[in-house]
């Protein structure tokens, strides 16, 4: 078997430096060896990011899930958060993977799960008005679609997610506070 791995150390998520290997979407076989990435799944919770992208109108992006876990079910877009990358950096790499950028980022919540054969610890970002067009990958989304409405094939967690950004996007103190952005001295891209 040949065992594949990243080159972390040629990454700097906080700069503009980043290797290809962290530019393309990545499978977890394709940078660590596949029983080392069983062994993490079965004892370590995954942490991720999901990003709600909410246009103008108010209109949230939905991708068709072709990858377990929610295969066949609308999904907001996501990922995993790499080691030492900051959660902005993680949301705007994924936003960028689909053809997406944000000025802005705001927090929505922590949304644990478990699934049949792992345990995912996913960060939920808004996005509002973003620029460029969303475009599938053909691996993870087979497409994408604009919608007010929540369709009945939307994975719970990501139900979870939308409703409580519908909640807190009604405060605009709320909103403010939970903008990733510059405090107490760091930059945007630490955070």
């Amino acid at each position: 078997m040949r065992k594949a791995y990243t080159r972390a150390s040629r990454s700097s998520f906080a700069g503009t430096q980043m290797s290809s290997l962290t530019l393309r979407r990545k499978r977890p076989g394709d940078w660590m060896p596949e029983r080392l990435w069983n062994q993490v799944k079965r004892y370590m919770p995954i942490p991720c990011v999901d990003v709600i992208v909410e246009d103008s109108g108010g209109r949230i992006l939905l991708g068709w899930r072709r990858i377990q876990p929610y295969r066949n079910v609308w999904a907001l877009p996501g990922g995993r958060i790499y080691k030492g990358e900051p959660l902005q950096a993680a949301a705007k790499r994924i936003l960028a993977e689909y053809g997406l950028a944000a000025r802005e980022l705001f927090l929505v919540g922590v949304f644990p799960i478990r699934f049949p054969s792992r345990s995912d610890l996913p960060v939920c970002v808004a996005a509002k008005r973003p620029k460029g067009s969303a475009k599938a990958d053909g691996r993870e989304f087979s497409r994408f679609r604009w919608t007010k409405r929540l369709p009945r094939a939307l994975g719970t967690n990501y139900r979870r997610m939308i409703t409580q950004w519908n909640k807190t996007k009604r405060n605009p103190t709320v909103v403010r506070h939970n903008r990733l952005q510059k405090r107490h001295g760091k930059k945007a891209q630490d955070l």
